[in-house]
């Protein structure tokens, strides 16, 4: 078997702003006139040697890997403060699949391919995240080895689970979604991989709360919640009890709404994520808006602007004081209100975020 060598291509392309990062957009090829032939600084990638990029949006990182017919690589990617996206590409330019599970700017993705010709295989890493500061990516060659019965199996279920995100992503297909999840979920079982497992309910806990059926939505993210929750994957389970908030406040229960978001919160801290962390207790803070109680919203916004000055992206300093400008207004405390906008002003002068500023600038207006 040839030695895997990922060369670092350079390629960069401009590309329109898409959907969010929980609908998965199916089949769209990028990067397709970018050229082929590495630059000759290429850098490479092999078993213990990532390599590390940061990555804003309106950039596409393509990699390519030599394959033989019948080789199996996987490959994982760190994300820090950037939600990735990854295509595959075979040789002769079809698109293999997308991989991009839910896991916001934190968290790993996983990649795994299995060479059905011999040739050079390309990976395009981008992001939809809108951030006004780059993100930071790290990409490791994790497996690589003659295929097995067992990765078949894998390639079939992450095939039957990419099939079904296309699906879902229709309205009118988005039911049929659902049965295609379901065949891969009976995979996952069977080859006793409990984190694509937890994955593939989820997805269908999407589906249904796509398809307004919030409670069948519930029911797969619970149990998606429970696998997480067994197996110490933290930040999976966090980010369910906020979907569970989300759901709640759609019915207009806020109360159940921030019960969910307040279980999250310690789950953050045990995943080691201040930026989640941080974003949290500004929801938090909403919530209490919301219901109307004052002094415990400020309490989580002054917790919010402490734990944000510990991380250092800019942008969610600024976020943070906008939001609690936002609160005070609320509850009608122009002075401090116009102190927390104009805080965040001067973060998002210094980004140079043309479009918050307009819209900051605005709300001081008013309120003078």
């Amino acid at each position: 078997m040839k030695d895997n060598k990922i060369k670092d291509r350079g390629c960069v392309k401009n590309f329109r702003q898409m959907a969010s990062i929980s609908v998965l957009v199916f089949g769209v090829v990028l990067g397709a006139g970018c050229s082929r032939n590495p630059p000759p600084s290429a850098e490479q990638l092999a078993l213990g040697k990532p390599v590390t990029k940061q990555l804003k949006n309106d950039e596409i990182h393509s990699y390519t890997v030599s394959l033989d017919k019948g080789e199996f690589i996987g490959l994982s990617i760190e994300q820090r403060d950037v939600d990735v996206i990854t295509k595959v590409f075979a040789p002769n330019g079809e698109l293999l699949g997308e991989f991009d599970t839910p896991t916001s700017g934190r968290g790993t993705e996983q990649v795994r391919v299995g060479a059905e010709s011999e040739g050079e295989y390309r990976f395009d890493i981008y992001t939809l995240s809108t951030g006004a500061e780059p993100g930071q990516y790290t990409l490791r060659q994790t497996e690589s080895r003659p295929i097995t019965e067992r990765d078949r199996k894998i390639l079939s279920a992450i095939k039957l689970h990419q099939e079904a995100d296309g699906l879902r992503a229709k309205p009118e297909s988005r039911r049929d979604s659902l049965h295609v999840y379901e065949r891969a979920l009976g995979v996952w079982r069977e080859v006793g991989d409990e984190r694509e497992e937890a994955n593939t309910l989820r997805a269908m806990g999407f589906a249904y709360q796509r398809l307004d059926e919030p409670e069948n939505a519930k029911v797969h993210f619970g149990r998606a919640l429970e696998i997480w929750e067994t197996t110490g994957d933290w930040r999976s389970a966090a980010f369910t009890h906020i979907i569970f908030g989300v759901i709640n406040k759609k019915q207009n229960d806020y109360e159940a709404g921030l019960e969910e978001d307040l279980k999250a919160l310690p789950l953050w801290e045990k995943a080691g994520d201040m930026p989640e962390y941080t974003q949290n207790l500004v929801r938090i803070g909403n919530d209490y808006v919301k219901l109307q109680k004052k002094s415990e919203a400020v309490s989580y916004f002054e917790r919010a602007v402490e734990a944000g000055s510990k991380v250092e992206s800019v942008a969610l300093k600024a976020y943070v004081l906008s939001q609690y400008g936002d609160a005070q207004a609320a509850f009608g405390n122009k002075t401090e209100a116009l102190n927390h906008y104009q805080k965040s002003l001067a973060l998002w002068e210094s980004l140079k975020q043309d479009k918050t500023i307009s819209s900051l600038k605005e709300k001081i207006a008013k309120l003078q």
